[in-house]
C-alpha cells in the first residue's frame, strides 16, 4: 500500500485511495467517462487540428495519468491524416514520402499536478486495466522514475511523439504550484481539466484560491471541464470569470460541467462586458420572424419559458414571408470582422437547420450551392484575389471557371465565379414555423398573435409594462424580461429607438418557370439573385429602397428586378413583365456597419457619463461594467441575411440570458453589442 495516498486495489483491480475514501476511476466506465468529460467536452481533437501554435492543457490532479493518456490518443487522432509512423517508446519518427506535405498538428504541452504521486509499480498496475492504451502508457512508464519519493526537484518532464508532446508533472499542492507559475499577458492555458477526488472528500482541490489562479493563467476562450456539478464549485467558477454549461452523459455521472473563460474584467474595457443575470424562468419576445423563432427555439431548449407576441394574425408575415430566401455568408477577399462573423453565423445556421430536419421538423429547401457570377471585370479581379489570398476554406467558397459554372448551374453561363457548395435556398416562412414547432415541443412556448406592442414602460420593480393593441382593444401586459426582435418594427418602439437602426424596403419578384430556366440547379447571385424553381416559381430580387416603410409591391420594383437580371446576365432568360407571378415588398432592419445588434439594451445617458474620458483617450482603462437598461434585450438589425445571421445571434442572446458559454470570442461579442455605436461615437467625439 502506498503510504502517502493509502492506495489499495479493490477486488476488481481498480485503485482506491483510503486517505480520501474515493476511487481513482470506475473500473467499468472510467475510461469512457473521462473521454466524455475531458476530451469530448473540450473538443480536443478538433482544436488540435485547427490550432496553429503551442496548445497547452493543464490539469489539477494527475492521479493514474488516465486523462493524459486519453489526450495522447486524441493527439494521435488529430494526426490521423499525417503520413508518418511514430515509435512512442523510442521517440523516433519514420518519415515517408508524404511527410513533407502532411506535417503534424500543433505541439502539445500537458501540465499536471499531483500532491501524492503513485509509485511506478502502482501506476503500472493501475494502467494495466486499459490495455487499449498500452501504446501510450508504456512510454510513460519507461520515463517514470523508479523511486518517485527520491526525486530532488518538484517536477518531472516527459516527452512523446518525437518531442511534439511534452508532459510537465509537478509534485505538490495544486494551488501553490499554479500560483507560482508565470503567465504571459494573453494567458497560458488553452484547456483545463479539473480532476481530483470529489469536492466533499478533498475540498482543498476545489477552493476559490485555486480557481483564482486557474482564471489568471487561462487564455481568453480557454475551456474547462469537470465531473462535478456541485453548487459551490459552479459559483466559484462563475466568480472568477467562467461561463458554465451542464452536459448530460450516459455514464455514472449523469451531468458534468463545461465552462469557457470569457468576458474578462481585468483587461480594462468594461464597456465590452455584458451584464450577468440569474437565469429566468420566463421571458417575452416581441416579433414573429426568423430572429424571434431562433430566439424562442434556443431559449426553450435551455429550459426557459417563452411568450412570443406577434403583431400579425400568424407568424412570419414580415421579411420572413418571402417564398424563397438564399442562405449564404457575406465574405470579403481578406478576413475582416464582418466576414468572420458571417462565416461563423453561416456554419451555425447550417448546423441548426440540418438539426431541425433530423428532428423531423420539415421545411422546403435545397442545399444546391450558390454561385456568385463574375459578370464584369471588377468581379473577375475579385475572383482572382480570392484565388490568390485563399483566406477561406474551399468547402466554404472556391473559384470556378465558366465551364464549371455551366456544369454547376445546368445553364449556358458565359462567366465563371465563386461557388459556395454547402449554401442553398430555404422557404423562410416554413422555416419559422418549423423552429416554433420545435420550440413548442418543449412545452415552453406560447404564441400570442394579433398583439401589437406600441410602447414599453418599466415598472419600479424593473419589470415591464407592454402597452398593446389587439382587435382595436388596448391592453396592458406585464412581463419581467423583454426581448425585442421586431425587425424594422423595432425602430418604432420607444425604449430602443435611440439605436441607429434604419428601414430598407426590398421587393422580391416571383417569376413563372419555363423549360429553359427550369433547368437551373443552383442559386445564382449577380447584383441581385435568382433561385432554382420551387413550386414552378423562381425568385429574383431585390430592390433596396432606404428609409422606407412602404410594403406595397409595385410594377416599378418588378421592372427593376427584371432589368438587373437582364443587365448582368443577358440572354439567360427571355422573361418579360408578363411572366411575373407575384411580388412582395417587405422591410429589412439595417445597422450602419451591417452587423446585427444582439444583447442588453444600453443605458446611453449612463454610457456618456461613465466612459466620457474616451473622448480624450480611447485607450483609457475602464473597469466599470456596461450600464444597461435592466431586463431589456434586443436582437435586430439582421439586414438582408437573417437566414444566415439569426441562429448565431440567438445563441449569443441565449447565453446572455442563461449564463452559458458564448459561441464567439470577446471581440466578436463587442462587434455585435448594442452599445458599440455609443462607444465609437464617444471616441470620435460625436457625443
Amino acid at each position: 500500500m502506498n503510504s502517502k495516498t493509502s492506495l489499495i486495489f479493490q477486488d476488481n483491480g481498480a485503485p482506491y485511495s483510503k486517505k480520501f475514501d474515493d476511487i481513482y476511476f470506475d473500473r467499468k466506465t472510467g475510461c469512457e467517462q473521462s473521454t466524455t468529460i475531458f476530451i469530448e467536452a473540450n473538443e480536443i481533437v478538433d482544436r488540435l487540428k485547427n490550432n496553429n501554435s503551442l496548445f497547452t492543457i493543464a490539469e489539477t490532479g494527475f492521479g493514474t495519468g488516465l486523462n493524459f493518456l486519453l489526450t495522447l490518443d486524441a493527439y494521435k487522432q488529430a494526426n490521423s491524416g499525417v503520413q508518418s509512423e511514430i515509435d512512442l517508446s523510442k521517440n523516433k519518427e519514420k518519415t515517408t514520402e508524404h511527410q513533407a506535405k502532411n506535417s503534424p498538428v500543433t505541439k502539445l504541452h500537458f501540465i499536471s499536478v499531483e500532491k501524492y504521486p503513485l509509485s511506478k509499480k502502482d501506476l503500472a498496475k493501475s494502467l494495466q486495466l486499459f490495455p487499449h492504451l498500452a501504446e501510450f502508457y508504456q512510454p510513460l512508464l519507461e520515463q517514470y522514475p523508479e523511486n518517485i519519493d527520491a526525486i530532488e526537484s518538484n517536477f518531472l518532464y516527459f516527452s512523446f511523439f518525437d518531442n511534439k508532446v511534452s508532459l510537465t508533472l509537478y509534485i505538490g499542492d495544486a494551488t501553490e504550484v499554479y500560483t507560482a507559475l508565470k503567465s504571459p499577458k494573453e494567458g497560458l492555458i488553452d484547456t483545463w481539466y479539473l480532476d481530483g477526488f470529489s469536492p466533499n472528500k478533498n475540498p482543498e482541490m476545489w477552493s476559490l484560491e485555486l480557481f483564482t489562479q486557474i482564471a489568471r493563467l487561462a487564455k481568453e476562450q480557454s475551456t474547462l471541464s469537470t465531473f462535478t456539478i456541485a453548487g459551490h464549485v459552479r459559483r466559484q467558477l462563475i466568480e472568477v470569470g467562467f461561463r458554465l454549461q451542464k452536459i448530460e452523459t450516459s455514464g455514472l455521472k449523469k451531468e458534468v460541467l463545461k465552462a469557457v473563460y470569457q468576458q474578462i474584467k481585468s483587461i480594462g474595457k468594461g464597456y465590452q462586458t455584458r451584464p450577468r443575470i440569474n437565469k429566468p424562468q420566463h421571458v417575452a419576445i416581441i416579433g414573429g420572424g426568423i430572429a424571434s423563432a431562433c430566439a424562442a427555439y434556443y431559449l426553450t431548449t435551455q429550459g426557459v419559458k417563452v411568450t412570443l407576441y406577434c403583431k400579425d394574425n400568424s407568424v412570419a408575415q414580415g421579411a420572413s414571408s418571402n417564398a424563397i430566401g438564399a442562405l449564404f455568408p457575406l465574405l470579403h477577399q481578406q478576413r475582416d470582422d464582418i466576414s468572420e462573423f458571417y462565416e461563423a453565423a453561416y456554419w451555425r445556421a447550417l448546423h441548426l437547420y440540418h438539426s431541425l430536419l433530423e428532428q423531423g421538423f420539415n421545411f422546403s429547401h435545397q442545399w444546391c450551392g450558390l454561385l456568385e457570377i463574375s459578370y464584369k471585370a471588377a468581379l473577375e479581379k475579385r475572383q482572382t484575389l480570392f484565388d490568390e489570398i485563399k483566406a477561406w476554406p474551399e468547402n466554404l467558397i472556391h473559384s470556378v471557371n465558366a465551364k464549371q459554372a455551366q456544369e454547376i448551374s445546368n445553364l449556358p453561363l458565359q462567366y465563371g465565379g465563386l461557388f459556395m457548395p454547402e449554401a442553398g435556398w430555404i422557404a423562410p416562412q416554413e422555416l419559422v414555423h418549423a423552429l416554433l414547432e420545435a420550440a413548442k415541443a418543449t412545452n415552453r412556448l406560447r404564441i400570442e398573435s394579433s398583439v401589437k406592442v406600441e410602447s414599453l414602460t418599466q415598472n419600479l420593480d424593473q419589470s415591464w409594462q407592454l402597452n398593446t393593441t389587439k382587435n382595436a382593444i388596448k391592453k396592458q401586459l406585464k412581463e419581467h424580461i423583454i426581448i425585442v426582435c421586431g425587425g424594422a418594427d423595432s425602430i418604432h418602439i420607444n425604449t430602443i429607438n435611440d439605436l441607429p437602426l434604419t428601414s430598407v424596403r426590398g421587393q422580391i419578384t416571383s417569376m413563372k418557370s419555363d423549360a429553359a430556366i427550369g433547368k437551373l440547379s443552383t442559386v445564382i447571385c449577380h447584383k441581385g439573385y435568382l433561385t432554382p424553381a420551387h413550386k414552378n416559381i423562381h425568385c429574383i430580387g431585390a430592390t433596396f429602397d432606404k428609409n422606407s416603410f412602404d410594403i406595397t409591391a409595385n410594377s416599378t420594383g418588378d421592372e427593376y428586378n427584371l432589368g438587373m437580371l437582364n443587365k448582368c446576365l443577358p440572354e439567360l432568360t427571355d422573361w418579360t413583365i408578363t411572366d411575373v407571378a407575384s411580388a412582395k415588398a417587405r422591410l429589412r432592419c439595417m445597422t450602419p456597419d451591417h452587423l446585427p445588434l444582439v444583447g442588453a439594451m444600453p443605458n446611453i445617458k449612463e454610457h456618456v457619463k461613465t466612459y466620457a474620458h474616451l473622448r480624450k483617450d480611447k485607450n483609457w482603462k475602464f473597469y466599470q461594467t456596461t450600464p444597461t437598461i435592466n431586463n431589456l434585450y434586443v436582437l435586430t438589425g439582421l439586414g438582408a441575411r437573417g437566414l444566415c445571421s439569426a441562429p448565431l445571434a440567438a445563441e449569443i442572446l441565449t447565453a446572455d440570458i442563461c449564463g452559458t458559454p458564448y459561441p464567439v470570442n470577446n471581440k466578436m461579442l463587442f462587434n455585435l453589442s448594442p452599445n458599440r455605436f455609443v462607444i465609437r461615437d464617444l471616441i470620435k467625439r460625436k457625443i
